[in-house]
């Protein structure tokens, strides 16, 4: 290597340290959610959770998964990025602000708008298509979201038969949209409790909610997983990296670690 190459090196690690320093707890954050992106399933050695526990919060691997969580106790072990995931993202900052997301996803979420998307993708016609939603929502805002997830749908689609989510329209329908507001309450429910806007008894009625949610909408693991990958693509269009969360599952459903081995449907 020639001195050109050591001189870019010393640059960038100046640069780099510079940017660390400058950036302080987010840049940390930053580079711990990488290094256990790569470390597979994270689990915290000091949980004292039952098996049935943690079979409950494995609802929320997915979720758990993509913030390099922990997967095996109530504790997420990334203290300092929830303020961040539920300020910023999700607006919660009190209790009152737990308790109403909390709610909205366990009696509402996206199941409520996805039998009318469907309902919408079937057809060619955009005003027909439009109908459906003019018909069915109630409220301006619910109009807007629903007119986004089916957007959104409308952009992913190829994508999610390309990286084999769906093999036909029918598999949305099959999947439908109840693993993805399963594994946000249950995660959101670990976080909100970390942050002492919940209780530890709150949290854990919680995560009931979305394992009776799951359970009565899945057989399987993977089908949750499908079905949290569909939300999602829903929920992002082609900015939710829906191909990343697809990898994500499968390595859920292959990880020695991962609580979708280690517990039976």
């Amino acid at each position: 290597m020639d001195n050109n190459f050591w001189i870019s090196a010393a640059i960038a690690a100046v640069v780099g340290g510079a940017w660390l320093f400058k950036k302080g707890k987010s840049a940390y954050s930053f580079i711990r959610k990488i290094r256990r992106s790569f470390k597979g399933v994270c689990l915290n050695p000091k949980s004292r959770l039952t098996d049935e526990q943690c079979k409950k919060i494995a609802i929320g691997a997915m979720y758990a998964s993509q913030q390099g969580a922990y997967q095996n106790s109530i504790e997420t072990g990334i203290p300092d990025m929830l303020p961040k995931i539920l300020g910023e993202w999700w607006g919660i900052e009190t209790t009152e602000d737990a308790r109403k997301e909390l709610d909205y996803l366990c009696q509402k979420g996206y199941r409520y708008y996805f039998p009318f998307v469907y309902q919408a993708f079937l057809l060619d016609k955009p005003e027909e298509q439009d109908e459906i939603f003019q018909q069915n929502m109630t409220s301006q805002e619910d109009y807007d979201k629903i007119v986004m997830q089916f957007q959104n749908l409308q952009e992913t689609y190829e994508e999610l038969l390309s990286c084999k989510v769906i093999v036909s329209k029918e598999d949305l329908k099959r999947y439908g949209v109840a693993g993805w507001d399963a594994g946000r309450i249950c995660f959101l429910a670990r976080a909100c409790c970390e942050m002492d806007y919940i209780s530890e008894a709150d949290a854990w009625r919680y995560i009931d909610v979305a394992y009776d949610m799951a359970h009565s909408a899945f057989s399987s693991w993977n089908d949750m997983a499908m079905s949290y990958v569909i939300g999602r693509s829903l929920w992002g269009g082609k900015s939710a990296y829906n191909s990343v969360m697809k990898s994500t599952a499968d390595e859920l459903m292959t990880h020695e670690n991962s609580p979708w081995r280690k517990y039976v449907w």
